[in-house]
């Protein structure tokens, strides 16, 4: 009882249910925050700079061909980007496109496309970079020797380098420091440009490089938009979550919640319970089984209740008259007569002979008999059966008919086999119809030897036939002939049939009598 109490102490199916589902629901609005405000500035990038790298490959596709320019211009005019074909060999621009203010492409000097040429050679013939523009400062500087200014800093002297004032500003003072691209959002004030540099090698040997580039605008307005959309989104998501939560929770749940209250209807021993669970097929499913569990568990109880009169019948009939007996041969003299003597044995013996039973279908069922391989001529132990059944009953008009072409011989145990067909025999006899007849026949088909027993009684309704074989069920307890019986028999007759893993069966209509049957493998 403690057990029970402490187990029902978890949470319940619905609860679960309600939370896992709302877990759900957090877990994607956690997505959607994170892709939608932490990464979208990644996201953003990438998609930029694949766009610049596709139109790059264009533009080199179309570099030898006819009305080059034309093309050009249409790729630059179509994607947004500034470009420029340079022949690295003397530095001529073979094509600039775009008209961007805000340009990489166009502000980057003869030393910053070295530089670009260099990176890419090592770089398998392409180098990426982004550039950081300050709007109100206009630029950041770098210097020569790759160490990134402050925005607004004084470009160095280069004049250790023999480079003039003039060509430093127009070298150097159109310079930016590269970065790389960082998941965190900067002012408006800033822009980034991202700029793609590819190598060619031309059919007459030259060497051709496309710079090109796109401004990636900053998105901390757009940031600023979707972090208020989204709180307005996930604060209406969560509600909806909960009432859709709570409603699905309790409509899986509800159904369980009455099974499991049937249930416990059913373990107070009410049989007549009725579980109803709709809504899913499987919750349907359980309640059809649980309804042909409850059928069943009834029948059991009725079962039992029977088998409880039965055994104290079987056992008070003899037991009354064991101890009548004997009190009227101490009592009374003259009654000590062989009469009364055989009396009390023969009660004696069918006490023994049913608690013999019990004990021979309890071993049976357990599994601890075990069975003897014997070889076996079954045409001849029926034959001893039939006579040994004339013997008992034929001074009283029964007829046995046995029909068998030929001995045959089977593998089996033959005590075990023996008593089922005795039993077999014996429900025959009891229940045969006025001709008191009892058929036995033997049939051989291939390596199959089929044996039947059969009588001409009022028979059983198909309703009882599955029945049959449990302990002390009857379907008809009005016998044509009292023969004292364990009542037991045909429940012996299954354990000893399935123990030899035969075949077996019983055919039976309203008044055209039973037949039962069972297969064995000829030798």
């Amino acid at each position: 009882m403690n057990q029970n109490k402490a187990k029902s102490k978890g949470i319940r199916l619905q609860w679960k249910i309600f939370i896992s589902l709302f877990a759900v629901t957090m877990i994607v609005l956690l997505i959607l925050w994170a892709c939608q405000v932490l990464l979208i500035s990644a996201f953003y990038q990438s998609v930029k700079s694949q766009e610049l790298k596709k139109a790059t490959d264009e533009i080199i596709s179309h570099i030898e061909t006819n009305g080059s320019d034309t093309n050009f211009e249409h790729i630059v005019l179509e994607g947004d980007i500034n470009v420029r074909v340079i022949n690295m060999s003397d530095f001529e621009n073979l094509f600039t496109g775009g008209d961007s203010t805000i340009s990489a492409t166009h502000d980057i000097g003869n030393f910053e496309i070295l530089r670009l040429y260099s990176l890419a050679k090592e770089n398998g013939g392409e180098v990426s970079q982004v550039y950081t523009y300050d709007k109100g400062k206009e630029l950041f500087v770098e210097d020569p020797y790759n160490k990134p200014l402050l925005p607004g800093a004084e470009a160095p002297d280069f004049s250790d380098r023999n480079i003039s004032d003039s060509e430093s500003r127009k070298e150097i003072g159109v310079q930016f420091f590269p970065r790389k691209p960082a998941l965190f959002f900067r002012s408006n004030r800033y822009v980034d440009d991202f700029l793609y540099a590819k190598l060619v090698e031309m059919q007459g040997g030259e060497e051709i490089m496309v710079i090109s580039d796109i401004q990636v605008t900053p998105l901390d307005s757009t940031v600023a938009i979707l972090k208020y959309q989204l709180e307005v989104t996930s604060v209406i998501a969560l509600i909806v979550a909960l009432v859709v939560s709570y409603i699905v929770s309790r409509h899986i749940a509800g159904p369980i919640e009455k099974l499991n209250k049937s249930a416990r209807e059913l373990a107070k021993g009410n049989f007549d319970t009725d579980f109803s669970g709709k809504g899913y097929r499987e919750i349907e499913q359980l309640s059809d089984t649980l309804n042909y569990t409850a059928s069943e568990l009834g029948k059991v109880e009725q079962f039992r209740n029977e088998l409880l009169a039965n055994v104290s019948h079987d056992l008070r009939t003899p037991l009354t008259m064991i101890g009548g007996y004997a009190e009227v041969m101490r009592d009374i003299p003259g009654e000590n007569t062989p009469e009364n003597v055989q009396v009390i044995i023969d009660e004696t013996a069918r006490l023994t002979s049913f608690v013999n039973d019990l004990l021979d279908q309890s071993k049976l069922k357990s599994g601890m008999e075990t069975l003897n391989s014997d070889r076996v001529d079954i045409t001849e132990l029926l034959e001893k059966m039939k006579q040994r059944y004339l013997g008992l009953i034929g001074n009283e008009g029964y007829f046995i008919d046995m029909q068998a072409s030929e001995h045959v011989f089977v593998e089996c145990d033959e005590n075990k086999i023996s008593q089922a067909l005795f039993n077999l025999m014996d429900n025959a006899v009891n229940h045969t119809g006025e001709d008191k007849l009892v058929k036995i026949n033997q049939s051989i088909d291939k390596n199959t030897v089929k044996i039947e027993i059969s009588d001409t009684g009022k028979g059983i309704p198909q309703e009882f036939l599955p029945y049959i074989w449990d302990r002390y069920y009857k379907a008809d307890t009005n016998h044509r002939r009292p023969v004292l019986g364990s009542g037991i028999g045909l429940s012996i007759v299954k354990a000893v049939f399935e123990a030899h893993k035969l075949k077996y069966g019983v055919e039976s209509s309203e008044n055209n009598g039973t037949v039962f049957w069972v297969e064995f493998k000829k030798m």
